[in-house]
Protein backbone atom coordinates (compact mmCIF):
# COMPACT_ATOMS: atom_id res chain seq x y z
CA UNK A 1 0.00 0.00 0.00
CA UNK A 2 0.94 3.56 -0.73
CA UNK A 3 1.94 6.16 2.17
CA UNK A 4 0.39 9.19 2.43
CA UNK A 5 2.05 11.64 -0.55
CA UNK A 6 1.78 14.13 2.49
CA UNK A 7 3.90 12.62 4.78
CA UNK A 8 6.42 13.58 2.17
CA UNK A 9 6.08 17.22 1.82
CA UNK A 10 8.46 19.66 4.14
CA UNK A 11 6.54 21.34 7.06
CA UNK A 12 5.74 24.97 6.04
CA UNK A 13 8.35 27.40 6.92
CA UNK A 14 7.02 30.88 7.57
CA UNK A 15 9.21 33.63 5.25
CA UNK A 16 11.85 36.23 6.65
CA UNK A 17 10.15 39.23 8.10
CA UNK A 18 11.41 41.89 6.48
CA UNK A 19 14.28 43.87 8.46
CA UNK A 20 14.82 47.39 9.12
CA UNK A 21 17.16 47.98 6.22
CA UNK A 22 16.75 48.81 3.79
CA UNK A 23 14.02 51.51 4.43
CA UNK A 24 10.78 51.40 1.77
CA UNK A 25 11.30 54.34 -1.15
CA UNK A 26 8.86 56.40 0.99
CA UNK A 27 10.99 56.29 3.55
CA UNK A 28 14.12 57.79 1.80
CA UNK A 29 11.77 60.49 0.31
CA UNK A 30 10.32 61.29 3.83
CA UNK A 31 14.36 61.61 4.80
CA UNK A 32 15.17 63.86 2.11
CA UNK A 33 12.23 66.40 2.19
CA UNK A 34 12.94 66.88 6.23
CA UNK A 35 17.26 67.25 5.56
CA UNK A 36 15.93 69.75 2.94
CA UNK A 37 13.15 71.17 5.09
CA UNK A 38 15.92 72.08 7.82
CA UNK A 39 18.63 73.40 5.91
CA UNK A 40 16.02 75.90 4.48
CA UNK A 41 14.98 76.45 7.85
CA UNK A 42 18.56 76.77 9.26
CA UNK A 43 19.71 79.21 5.98
CA UNK A 44 16.61 81.37 6.86
CA UNK A 45 17.48 82.05 10.75
CA UNK A 46 20.85 82.64 9.75
CA UNK A 47 19.78 85.12 7.29
CA UNK A 48 17.37 86.70 9.65
CA UNK A 49 20.10 86.63 12.14
CA UNK A 50 22.40 88.42 9.98
CA UNK A 51 19.72 90.90 8.82
CA UNK A 52 19.57 92.41 12.25
CA UNK A 53 23.37 92.43 13.05
CA UNK A 54 22.99 96.69 12.66
CA UNK A 55 20.05 96.35 15.01
CA UNK A 56 22.16 94.79 17.47
CA UNK A 57 25.42 97.33 17.11
CA UNK A 58 23.15 99.70 17.27
CA UNK A 59 21.66 98.65 20.52
CA UNK A 60 25.33 97.91 21.85
CA UNK A 61 26.52 101.71 20.64
CA UNK A 62 23.67 103.18 22.91
CA UNK A 63 24.27 100.92 25.95
CA UNK A 64 28.17 102.05 25.87
CA UNK A 65 26.90 105.56 25.04
CA UNK A 66 24.46 105.32 28.45
CA UNK A 67 27.48 104.23 30.10
CA UNK A 68 29.39 106.84 29.36
CA UNK A 69 26.92 109.32 30.41
CA UNK A 70 26.19 107.78 33.34
CA UNK A 71 29.81 107.45 34.45
CA UNK A 72 30.83 111.18 33.60
CA UNK A 73 32.47 110.92 30.92
CA UNK A 74 30.14 113.11 28.44
CA UNK A 75 27.59 115.35 29.06
CA UNK A 76 23.79 114.99 28.26
CA UNK A 77 24.00 116.66 24.83
CA UNK A 78 26.97 114.70 23.31
CA UNK A 79 24.87 111.55 24.55
CA UNK A 80 22.00 113.37 22.74
CA UNK A 81 24.13 113.92 19.31
CA UNK A 82 25.32 110.29 19.86
CA UNK A 83 21.72 108.62 19.95
CA UNK A 84 20.95 110.56 17.35
CA UNK A 85 23.78 109.74 14.96
CA UNK A 86 23.40 106.36 16.02
CA UNK A 87 19.91 106.31 14.45
CA UNK A 88 20.57 107.81 11.73
CA UNK A 89 23.05 105.19 10.58
CA UNK A 90 20.73 102.55 11.46
CA UNK A 91 17.75 103.77 9.32
CA UNK A 92 20.13 105.82 6.60
CA UNK A 93 22.93 103.28 6.31
CA UNK A 94 21.86 99.73 7.18
CA UNK A 95 17.98 100.13 6.17
CA UNK A 96 18.66 102.07 3.11
CA UNK A 97 16.09 104.89 3.83
CA UNK A 98 17.41 107.37 1.91
CA UNK A 99 14.36 109.56 2.22
CA UNK A 100 15.73 109.81 5.73
CA UNK A 101 18.79 110.95 5.33
CA UNK A 102 17.97 114.96 4.88
CA UNK A 103 15.38 115.14 7.33
CA UNK A 104 15.74 117.14 10.52
CA UNK A 105 13.62 118.64 12.96
CA UNK A 106 9.81 117.90 12.92
CA UNK A 107 10.56 115.49 9.78
CA UNK A 108 13.02 113.33 11.59
CA UNK A 109 11.00 113.41 14.86
CA UNK A 110 7.97 112.46 13.10
CA UNK A 111 9.68 109.61 11.28
CA UNK A 112 11.27 107.95 14.57
CA UNK A 113 7.36 108.17 16.12
CA UNK A 114 6.14 106.48 12.89
CA UNK A 115 8.66 103.51 14.18
CA UNK A 116 8.33 103.53 17.52
CA UNK A 117 4.85 103.85 17.22
CA UNK A 118 4.12 106.92 19.95
CA UNK A 119 4.67 110.45 20.53
CA UNK A 120 7.76 110.42 22.23
CA UNK A 121 9.78 112.23 19.89
CA UNK A 122 7.22 114.62 18.53
CA UNK A 123 5.45 115.48 21.69
CA UNK A 124 7.49 114.50 24.60
CA UNK A 125 10.99 113.96 25.52
CA UNK A 126 12.42 112.86 22.26
CA UNK A 127 12.27 116.36 20.78
CA UNK A 128 15.38 117.17 21.54
CA UNK A 129 16.52 114.71 18.64
CA UNK A 130 14.98 117.96 16.39
CA UNK A 131 16.33 121.14 16.17
CA UNK A 132 15.95 121.44 20.09
CA UNK A 133 19.51 119.97 20.83
CA UNK A 134 20.98 123.33 19.61
CA UNK A 135 19.19 125.42 21.56
CA UNK A 136 21.81 126.49 24.42
CA UNK A 137 19.45 125.94 27.59
CA UNK A 138 17.85 122.60 26.48
CA UNK A 139 17.53 120.11 28.64
CA UNK A 140 16.13 116.47 29.22
CA UNK A 141 15.61 113.39 31.13
CA UNK A 142 18.19 111.16 29.67
CA UNK A 143 17.07 108.24 31.15
CA UNK A 144 13.71 108.27 29.37
CA UNK A 145 14.86 109.21 25.96
CA UNK A 146 17.37 106.11 26.40
CA UNK A 147 13.94 104.29 26.93
CA UNK A 148 11.96 106.15 23.99
CA UNK A 149 14.86 105.07 21.35
CA UNK A 150 15.38 101.64 22.88
CA UNK A 151 11.50 101.37 21.90
CA UNK A 152 12.69 102.87 18.36
CA UNK A 153 15.23 100.07 18.40
CA UNK A 154 13.27 97.27 19.11
CA UNK A 155 10.19 98.10 16.50
CA UNK A 156 12.72 98.48 13.79
CA UNK A 157 13.15 95.69 11.20
CA UNK A 158 15.38 95.52 8.13
CA UNK A 159 12.43 94.72 5.91
CA UNK A 160 9.02 96.28 7.41
CA UNK A 161 10.68 99.63 8.69
CA UNK A 162 11.77 100.90 5.06
CA UNK A 163 8.52 99.69 3.88
CA UNK A 164 6.88 102.42 6.22
CA UNK A 165 9.20 105.05 4.15
CA UNK A 166 8.35 103.89 0.71
CA UNK A 167 4.61 103.87 1.39
CA UNK A 168 4.72 107.95 1.85
CA UNK A 169 7.32 108.60 -0.86
CA UNK A 170 5.39 107.05 -3.35
CA UNK A 171 1.90 109.05 -2.39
Amino acid sequence: MQENPLQQLRDVHLPLEPGWWPPAPGWWLLTCICIVAVFFLGLTAWRGHKRKRPIRSAKELLEDTLTDYRLGQIGALDYVNRANEILKRLLVMAFDIRSLATTSNEDWLHALDRISGSNDFSQNCGYILGHARFAPTTTTDIETLHQSIGRVLDRAHPTKTPLLFMATDHA
